[in-house]
């Protein structure tokens, strides 16, 4: 078998690491496949077809480049490249509208705006009531990863909030939750449709640190609750029905929130290249494995 595992000619960010390429490479090297880190901007012509399996790893430039990503994507799927996620799930994961679409099958998502043309009078009405812990607001692109280009503001920060805004194009705002302050972020990982693993992560929006982390202070997780099971599966399953293919893994970001009925609140599905935090579970990462070449062979 012959992988390609496809990263980025440089990250968006000089201190974004993939923690989970070299250990993801072990685990397909040591059941004989030959694996090959490819990067998708690299300027070189690569032969994508001669890949048995083409796994987006980290291809993490797309967010500052996506014109040229989204070609690079349509063009593997009409040379019929073995892609890993498959190119609708990367198509749909690019861009977070898919949040309104979630909410609208019944999924307890942060409440999400999607704003075209910033409108000072309805900006002001999506802020959290001012005796709330902390009344701001989130602004996001609607394609990013890692938090990239997320800025937070305050009702007195409102005209920099709408020069963001902008600055993005069509973006995504979000009132900032803070149960996440008091209970983390959850980051639950699927293989095939089914959970493989959870980590509970830090805040990345934190006051006075400019600099963040791509994915701060990583925990296994093993408290999933038949509560959460449900609320995964329901999140799940509305993804599921707006794809052709299964993804082969994707993460489903929640906030953990136990004053919420749902008990969680998903903040975005990680849809085109998720972080795994594979040197966590050694056991999955050979699941992972398993499971790309058996793809692979297909």
């Amino acid at each position: 078998m012959l992988i390609a595992l496809v990263t980025s000619r440089a990250f968006p960010q000089p201190h974004w690491h993939d923690d989970d390429l070299a250990v993801l490479a072990a685990e397909l090297t040591s059941r004989g496949a030959t694996v090959r880190t490819v990067t998708w901007d690299g300027g070189d012509p690569v032969g994508w077809t001669s890949y048995d399996a083409v796994m987006l790893q980290s291809p993490w430039s797309m967010w500052t480049r996506p014109h040229e990503f989204a070609a690079w994507l349509k063009a593997r799927e009409n040379d019929g490249t073995r892609l890993l996620n498959p190119a609708d799930t990367v198509r749909l994961g690019s861009d977070k509208r898919y949040l309104a679409q979630l909410a609208a099958a019944g999924v307890p998502v942060v409440p999400s705006t999607l704003i075209k043309e910033p409108d000072p009078a309805r900006l002001r009405e999506l802020f959290p009531a001012p005796d709330s812990p902390r009344p701001t607001l989130v602004a996001k692109p609607i394609a990013s990863g890692g938090a990239l280009g997320a800025r937070e503001f305050t009702r007195a920060e409102l005209p920099d909030l709408i020069a963001h805004l902008h600055a993005l194009g069509p973006a995504i705002v979000q009132p900032y939750v803070t149960a996440i302050d008091a209970h983390r972020e959850l980051g639950v990982v699927t293989l095939d449709g089914s959970i493989s693993h959870a980590i509970t992560k830090a805040p990345l929006l934190r006051p006075g640190e400019p600099v963040r982390e791509l994915h701060p202070d990583p925990q296994p997780y093993p408290g999933l609750t038949a509560q959460h099971d449900r609320v995964i599966h329901q999140t799940y399953s509305a993804l599921r029905a707006l794809l052709i293919n299964e993804p082969l893994s994707v993460r489903l970001d929640y906030i953990i929130d136990p004053a919420s009925p749902s008990g969680l609140l998903l903040l975005e599905a990680e849809l085109v290249a998720p972080v795994k935090f594979l040197p966590l579970f050694p056991a999955e990462c050979a699941n992972l494995a398993e499971a790309i070449l058996a793809r692979a062979a297909a």
